[in-house]
């Protein structure tokens, strides 16, 4: 409890919103006097960025709106650089891209997950391990003894630090499976913010590819539509859940050992308790499964909104404006 309480507490991540003044437009002319109209003032509502990267629409009130878009990076980045350094620090490359609190958040997050996943393994199950020796060695001299009750306490009390094992070393393995996961993403999202600072371009693409590449391999919607980040974490879900799910079935494997082994014994208590363990694995286990399935439908239905709306700021697609009538709208959709 106080590992996920601790967890939770750091999960804030938070985006960075940039936006664009507006410069004026250039004079125009009336044609019906020969003295040239003002410039229209740097305020005026209906002023469109110089440098705005998005394609004139046509429709002043939608080429006016700001640019209001985190993935715009002022300066150029080193791609190579920028993977690396997410590579080998954990939010290298996001504090390289100038996103402090993505690479905060992934610092933290990380550095938590490996830091208790290691602790199990050099530490914890150790001293689980000296735990069972010392219990199977006090059962062993009980039975030279003839001592047959103190065996037997001795068996059980090795039988259960046991079941203790097996769930601390299961824990200890998710945590590893979603640091790495998350190291993976960072590194993702990490080249995507420089491939992005090399220019932001919004070319339109096409819903049947998108579909096509997220069905043949998962997160191949998102490479299409140069979303690495959304990648990287498709990906990280994946693989943490994959992970988990095998850990999940090799507890489920030395529970039904252990089962099968108090059952020979006629051990009908420890038989039902172990069942019952057995049976909250294994729908664990299920569970991981599922997600892993309804990821896999998340990602190509991702990949191919994300395909749909590459041209979203085109009024030849998505458009409402005044209609024929004074009262009237026109909305024009096209898929």
């Amino acid at each position: 409890m106080f590992r996920c309480l601790f967890l939770c507490a750091l999960l804030f991540p938070a985006l960075c919103v940039r936006g664009a003044d507006l410069p004026p437009p250039p004079s125009t002319t009336s044609s019906a006097t020969p003295s040239a109209t003002p410039a229209i003032p740097a305020t005026d509502s209906l002023a469109r960025h110089t440098d705005d990267p998005r394609p004139p629409s046509g429709i002043p009130a939608i080429d006016s709106l700001p640019l209001n878009d985190w993935k715009i990076q002022s300066t150029r980045l080193s791609i190579p650089k920028a993977v690396a350094l997410s590579a080998i620090f954990p939010g290298g490359g996001q504090f390289y891209g100038g996103h402090p609190v993505r690479g905060s958040f992934l610092l933290g997050l990380e550095t938590t997950l490996f830091g208790l996943s290691l602790y199990t393994y050099l530490v914890t199950l150790p001293q689980y391990d000296r735990i069972t020796s010392h219990y199977l060695d006090n059962a062993n001299a009980s039975f030279r003894l003839g001592n047959t009750s103190d065996f037997q306490g001795w068996i059980q009390n090795a039988r259960d630090n046991g079941i203790k094992r097996i769930e601390e070393a299961d824990l200890a393995n998710s945590e590893l499976a979603w640091a790495i996961g998350l190291h993976f993403y960072g590194m993702a999202d990490a080249l995507e913010i420089a491939h992005r600072s090399q220019g932001f371009t919004s070319p339109v693409l096409s819903v049947k590819r998108a579909m096509f590449y997220g069905l043949i391999f998962p997160g191949g919607g998102q490479l299409y539509t140069g979303n690495y980040g959304k990648f990287g974490m498709l990906w990280m879900a994946l693989g943490a859940a994959g992970l988990s799910a095998w850990s999940r079935q090799n507890v489920v494997e030395s529970l039904s050992q252990l089962s099968s082994d108090a059952q020979a014994e006629q051990n009908t208590s420890e038989s039902a308790n172990l069942d019952i363990d057995l049976v909250a694995y294994r729908k664990n286990r299920n569970e991981y499964y599922w997600a892993m399935a309804l990821l896999y439908v998340y990602g190509v239905l991702d990949g191919m909104v994300d395909a749909a709306l590459s041209d979203f700021d085109s009024p030849s697609r998505y458009a409402l404006g005044p209609g024929p009538t004074p009262i009237s709208l026109s909305v024009n959709l096209h898929f």
